[in-house]
């Protein structure tokens, strides 16, 4: 069967029926944190994902699974890198935590699946990634030449520019003279699974199928039959298994908590519209009325202590999940429609 090759915005929402964890592929985000997060499995799994995205023999990675760094300050956002990725020479004593000194570390890599339809704001997004990162990299006391190589992969199930590419490398550059040198060690990698245009080896074509596809039937070279073992690993560990249980018993949690949300919400603006038009009916007399705005005034109340109680439950179970209180402050803002300073607040209030 031809693969399809366009996407709308509707083919990428989160999809809320229950998967199996064996059928999950790695563009999923679950199964490739997963793979990151089991040491003896995540180097390598990167070391080769970098090797064929780059196209050069990468032999050592450090890497730091879901790395938090804060936004500048607490009204700021915050961020979460899915696979943070240092090159190491040979030399590096892995068991000890690794500089950032540039002699040390040539370049670091965050490579993020993302299946969220976010086209128009991803040159944005990468931009404020970047900026975050170099915030980490530079000491005080260090010359602007020690600033490492930043790489940031995303990749993607949909085009997120609309030429049909494979790969779409981004670099800053002078716009009157594109000749001139502008190396500021920046780069924006973003690979599209299904593109068709320029010349990627035939490697990366592969790969980017299994990851999309994580499936036996897409095992084409050694190096994506190294991947599939550790896959198959990671699937059958029991404690991966009792992991995604959780996971998924969270995000159902949270989607029936936004459903009755929505619920109490909709027959609160029933009540307001209804009470509204009698008024304007002229149906309502004033004694009725004062009931009626007692009620309103007692909804209101009821409606507020059912929000706190609310907000109380979700900061507990992003804590219960280790979901970081930079995320959480970033969840708030988005579920609850607060504002940063608001949300902060609550979480001065809740977070334990």
């Amino acid at each position: 069967m031809p693969r399809q090759t366009t996407f709308t915005p509707q083919d990428h929402k989160t999809d809320s029926h229950y998967r199996r964890l064996e059928d999950l592929n790695l563009l999923d985000d679950f199964l490739f944190r997963q793979m990151i997060l089991q040491e003896e499995i995540g180097e390598e799994f990167c070391r080769i994902l970098l090797t064929t995205i780059l196209g050069k023999t990468i032999r050592k990675v450090h890497v730091v699974p879901q790395k938090d760094i804060p936004g500048i300050d607490t009204h700021r956002h915050g961020i979460r890198m899915d696979t943070y990725i240092k090159t190491v020479s040979d030399e590096t004593n892995l068991t000890n935590e690794i500089s950032l000194d540039a002699e040390v570390t040539p370049a670091i890599y965050d490579i993020e699946p993302n299946k969220r339809y976010e086209k128009e704001t991803l040159p944005r997004r990468m931009r404020y990634y970047h900026g975050l990162i170099d915030t980490q990299l530079l000491a005080s006391d260090m010359s602007y030449e020690a600033l490492p190589e930043v790489v940031i992969i995303t990749i993607l199930p949909y085009d997120p520019f609309g030429k049909n590419r494979m790969v779409y490398t981004i670099q800053n550059q002078c716009v009157e003279d594109a000749t001139l040198p502008y190396d500021d060690g920046a780069t924006k990698i973003f690979l599209y699974t299904r593109g068709k245009e320029g010349n990627p080896s035939q490697k990366l074509r592969d790969m980017l199928r299994y990851i999309e596809e994580t499936t036996e039937k897409n095992v084409t070279n050694q190096d994506i039959a190294a991947v599939e073992s550790l896959v198959n690993k990671v699937k059958r560990s029991k404690e991966v298994s009792i992991s995604y249980m959780k996971s998924w018993e969270w995000e159902r949690m949270i989607r029936e908590e936004a459903t009755q949300e929505g619920l109490a919400e909709g027959l609160a603006k029933g009540l307001a519209e209804g009470r509204a038009k009698g008024r304007a009916e002229g149906r309502a007399e004033g004694r009725a009325e004062g009931r009626a705005e007692g009620r309103a005034e007692g909804l209101e109340q009821g409606k507020q202590e059912a929000f706190q109680e609310s907000l109380k439950i979700f900061v507990e179970t992003c804590q219960e999940f280790g979901v970081s209180r930079t995320d959480t402050c970033s969840k708030l803002t988005e579920k609850y429609h607060l504002s940063s300073d608001d949300a902060e607040r609550y979480l001065n209030v809740y977070w334990s």
